[in-house]
């Protein structure tokens, strides 16, 4: 019984730590929105740019901002539509996943 335990714990350890490992060194949209231990910040952004076309209304933007620590990003994200030219928009997000952006006056 208790080599059974061993070997149950001892899998479930080695599993939660690959799991930890690869979301902590990958960084792609999907696995930042998953993992807990990459921290939530805002990013502010100035729309510069039309974005890029994407098809059923949707557009892309590619823009560097600042977080609340004075750090440069580049961050990508969508809108359902095209954005003011010159808003200033707030970023909730995770690395490199946006989890949502609102329009802000600064």
């Amino acid at each position: 019984m208790r080599k059974v335990l061993i070997i149950i714990l001892t899998t479930v350890t080695s599993a939660v730590g690959l799991i930890f490992l690869f979301t902590m060194l990958v960084q792609h949209e999907f696995a930042d929105q998953l993992n807990p231990f990459v921290p939530e910040e805002d990013v502010y952004v100035i729309v510069e740019g039309e974005g890029e076309e994407l098809g059923s209304g949707r557009v892309e933007y590619t823009l560097t901002g600042i977080t609340e620590d004075g750090e440069e990003r580049e961050v990508t994200f969508t809108a359902s539509a095209p954005l003011r030219e010159g808003a200033t928009l707030r970023l909730e997000t995770k690395r490199t996943y946006v989890k949502s952006w609102e329009e802000v006056d600064l």
